[in-house]
């Protein structure tokens, strides 16, 4: 816990673009995904996609297309239909979308790059990256 200044406060505005977001996301697929559909999705770095402001949100946030960066992802088989899916992605970046596609509103998708229908059951922040606050340092 510390006190910061103002100046301080602009600088964690300014990261928000620069700041890295790590979940965990426990996935549904209509289909069986093989290990090898599975292991591809490993293999995919720094991943561009574009997401339409989402059906959910158009409300509060004006239409919009974002693009953000999915630098990288991995998922593990939990049973015939459901896996884990974790993800390195730029913050703003909308998970629940990128695993069901928002009726094609983002794209790529977790669904395109599978061939499958997906959804989401369950998402976990992780972790937050970003070089903030300010050092206090030696005190």
């Amino acid at each position: 816990l510390q006190i910061v200044e103002k100046n301080d406060i602009n600088k964690l505005k300014e990261g928000e673009i620069e700041k890295t977001k790590t979940y965990s996301a426990l996935c549904w697929s209509k289909e069986p995904l093989s290990q090898e559909q599975l292991q591809k999705l490993q293999e995919v770095k720094d991943l561009v996609i574009y997401q339409k402001t989402p059906i959910r949100v158009l409300h509060r946030r004006p239409l919009a297309t974002r693009e953000r960066v999915v630098y990288s992802m991995s998922a593990e088989k939990v049973d015939d239909l459901h896996f884990t899916l974790n993800l390195l992605t730029q913050a703003g970046t909308y998970i629940k979308e990128f695993v069901h596609g928002d009726f094609g509103r983002t794209t790529p998708n977790l669904g395109t790059l599978t061939g499958v229908e997906c959804d989401i059951l369950e998402l976990d922040v992780q972790s937050v990256e970003l070089d903030w606050p300010p050092s206090l340092g030696d005190t």
